[in-house]
């Protein structure tokens, strides 16, 4: 049977608004291109850190209640990329190492610049001579550090030295720690200023 005219014209009808519908998303796309490219031009910079080496955090609980002061040192490298087109530089920044909430060691990192999308290992050392943990925290401690899983939170808080700016720029990094083998490398949750666009936009355009 041959359809009818009806519904030859409701399966037109149909294939046009579909037409309609992609043509629009299609122009809606391309005008909406040049605002995507330049927000992700200002994307913010990533940061990433690595607990290299640690001593201090398997020393044994005192045999009564009184905290006895341990000494810690830790080898961090902070890993930073700039994905923006353009210089960033920073003239100093401040990093505290905490195990349990309990600052266990501090430190400062030199000034550094990166170039237009560049990246960089910059060294840091933090320590602490005569840390006071409760008893029960440092046996704890000391028993994560020989199964080779401490966990620790390493704060940095880094200061523009290229645009004036006094606000800076606060990061949060959880890592893992343990025995003599460095810990993996963990990305920073940074507390600043974000462009909302960095995580939902497309990798291609954050390359322009």
């Amino acid at each position: 049977t041959m359809p009818s005219a009806m519904n030859l014209r409701r399966q037109y009808s149909v294939k046009e608004d579909l037409a309609s519908a992609v043509k629009m998303i299609l122009i809606l796309f391309w005008f909406s291109t040049p605002f995507w490219v330049l927000l992700l031009r200002f994307l913010p910079p990533k940061f990433s850190v690595q607990v290299v080496g640690a001593t201090g955090l398997d020393a044994p609980p005192p045999a009564h209640d009184a905290p006895i002061p341990i000494s810690t040192a830790f080898n961090i490298t902070l890993h930073a990329a700039n994905r923006r087109p353009t210089d960033r530089c920073y003239r100093n920044g401040e990093a505290a190492v905490r195990y349990s909430g309990y600052t266990v060691a501090w430190g400062r990192t030199r000034a550094f610049c990166l170039g237009a999308k560049e990246a960089r290992d910059v060294p840091l050392v933090a320590w602490a001579d005569g840390v006071g943990l409760p008893p029960a925290l440092r046996e704890r401690m000391a028993a994560d550090w020989r199964a080779g899983a401490v966990d620790l939170e390493v704060d940095v808080r880094l200061f523009r030295g290229d645009d004036g700016s006094a606000r800076p720029a606060w990061m949060s990094c959880k890592v893992k720690a343990g025995g003599a083998k460095p810990s993996g490398v963990t990305p920073c949750t940074v507390f600043a200023l974000q462009n909302w666009a960095s995580d939902i936009g497309p990798d291609w355009m954050q390359y322009f």
